[in-house]
């Protein structure tokens, strides 16, 4: 984790927060830009399990918006105003419902943020909901398409019970090559 001070969890003001509609992919990109301009921000993410790895040694997490093309921002201070983020880089326009901007309270967003903190400490099979007993699709590799049931998980690796040839074999399988069923 970072030592940076986090824009909800160790924010000084309890001000609402507005939301931004981002481009495409751009969500980094719009946080960035409202940072520069002086305004407070944030891009929920969430861990989450990688679907591919290219090689064995590439992380298994990643990190990915919570909220797919939307960021939270407030003003820094009062007079600030919020009419400039509609020109900003990576945003395409301001959430409204009607003609209110759509906001909200900083209470809220704390929790959504706390939740996030104790999430990250999550493992993958917890990430995955894989338990014993939970029945898997191979998706990926020499044994796709076959059904499993795993046994146990471990920090990489599934170990899952596969029928094959009339007989039950336990095999060890990365966690990007499964689904549940």
């Amino acid at each position: 984790m970072s030592n940076l001070p986090h824009p909800v969890l160790d924010a000084l003001q309890d001000s609402a927060w507005y939301l931004a509609y981002t481009k495409p992919k751009s969500e980094e990109i719009g946080r960035d830009n409202l940072l520069k301009q002086g305004f407070e921000a944030w891009l929920p993410k969430i861990k989450a399990v990688k679907s591919r790895r290219r090689k064995a040694e590439d992380a298994l997490f990643t990190q990915e918006a919570m909220f797919p093309r939307y960021l939270f921002f407030r003003p820094a201070h009062p007079q600030q105003s919020i009419s400039v983020v509609r020109s900003t880089l990576g945003i395409t326009s301001l959430v409204r419902f009607g003609h209110e901007f759509a906001q909200l309270p900083h209470d809220k967003l704390k929790q959504i943020a706390q939740w996030i903190e104790q999430q990250q400490e999550r493992s993958a099979a917890e990430l995955m909901g894989l338990q014993p007993g939970t029945a898997v699709k191979v998706v990926a590799g020499p044994l796709a398409g076959l059904d499993a049931l795993v046994r146990m998980t471990a920090q990489d690796r599934v170990i899952v019970l596969l029928q094959l040839l009339g007989k039950d074999h336990e095999v060890a399988i990365p966690y990007q090559s499964l689904a549940c069923a």
